[in-house]
C-alpha cells in the first residue's frame, strides 16, 4: 500500500524524505525506516546543494526499490520538495514531518508531507511559536497531533486542517498508533486547495489515486502527469475530500471542512 506526495514545480531539488513501514517476507512485526536530507548549510551554493539532493533522492527510491521487493506489506510515504522561498531548509525541515499525539490513552506517531501553503502566521500563534522558525507544513503537522489528542480521529482532523488552507491542501499521514503487542500501521490523506485558484494552480493541486492489485495511494498530479502509464498503475483524479488506504483500495471518508 503505497502514498506519494512531491513539491515544487519545476526541479524538485530542495530535499526529500520518506517513511516506509512494512513486514518482511515472512510477515511478523512492523520495521519502520525514516530519513529526510537536505545538503544546503553554508558555504554551499544552491545548484551543488540541489545535484546532492536529486542525487540522494535517486539513490534513497533505489533503497526502498529493494525494501519494498522482499515486503509482504507496506506503507510508504516518499516526498521531493520545492521549499517556498521564505521556509527554513535543512534535514530537519524536510518531509514528512514526524510528531507525536497522545490518543486515547496511547501514543499515536503521525508522519505528516504536505504539499501546498497554510496560513502559518495563524498556526504558529495557537501554540506561541515563531513562525520563521517553522515551516507552514510542521505547524500544520503540530496541530494535527494537537487535534488528536483532543479526541479528533485521523480523518477528523485533517479535514478540520483545511481551514488553514490558503493554495494547496495535499496532505498525507502516515500513522503508528502503538499497542500492547506491537504497532498498528494506518495511513490517510487529503486532497484539495483555496477556492478562487487560477487553471494552472488548481490543476497543480489536483490530487490523483490509484488502485492496483495489492497496491493502492495517492500521488501529486506532478507525478500522475510524469508518469503517464509507464508506472504500470492507471491514475485518476480525485474529488476533494480525505481519504483512507485501506487493503481493499481507496475509501473516501469525508469532504473538506
Amino acid at each position: 500500500m503505497l502514498a506519494a506526495v512531491t513539491g515544487g514545480e519545476d526541479r524538485h531539488c530542495h530535499g526529500y524524505g520518506f517513511v516506509l513501514v512494512y513486514r518482511g517476507p515472512r510477515g511478523g512485526a512492523w520495521r519502520v525506516v525514516y530519513e529526510r536530507f537536505d545538503a544546503v548549510e553554508e558555504g554551499v551554493g544552491e545548484e551543488e546543494a540541489c545535484r546532492a539532493n536529486l542525487e540522494a533522492s535517486l539513490g534513497a527510491a533505489e533503497r526502498l526499490r529493494g525494501l519494498l521487493a522482499s515486503a509482504s506489506e507496506a506503507f510508504l510515504v516518499f516526498h521531493v520538495r520545492r521549499a517556498g522561498r521564505r521556509e527554513p531548509r535543512g534535514s530537519l525541515n524536510a518531509h514528512p514531518y514526524r510528531v507525536s499525539a497522545l490518543h486515547r490513552g496511547g501514543v499515536v506517531e503521525l508522519y505528516v508531507a504536505h504539499n501546498g501553503g497554510v496560513r502559518k502566521d495563524e498556526l504558529a500563534s495557537l501554540f506561541g511559536l515563531e513562525a520563521a522558525s517553522y515551516t507552514d507544513s510542521h505547524l500544520l503537522a503540530i496541530w494535527l497531533a494537537r487535534r488528536m489528542e483532543e479526541g479528533a480521529d485521523p480523518g477528523e482532523a485533517l479535514a478540520g486542517g483545511y481551514r488553514f488552507v490558503k493554495s494547496g491542501y495535499d496532505v498525507v499521514v502516515l500513522g503508528l498508533r502503538d499497542r500492547l503487542r506491537g504497532v498498528e500501521p494506518w495511513l490517510v490523506f487529503a486532497g484539495g486547495m483555496a477556492p478562487g485558484l487560477d487553471e494552472a494552480r488548481v490543476r497543480y493541486y489536483a490530487p490523483y489515486g490509484f488502485e492496483s492489485a495489492g497496491a493502492a495511494g495517492y500521488v501529486s498530479s506532478t507525478v500522475a502527469e510524469r508518469c503517464g502509464g509507464g508506472c504500470g498503475v492507471s491514475f485518476r483524479r480525485l474529488s476533494d475530500g480525505v481519504y483512507a488506504v485501506t487493503r481493499g483500495g481507496l475509501r473516501r471518508l469525508r469532504g473538506l471542512g
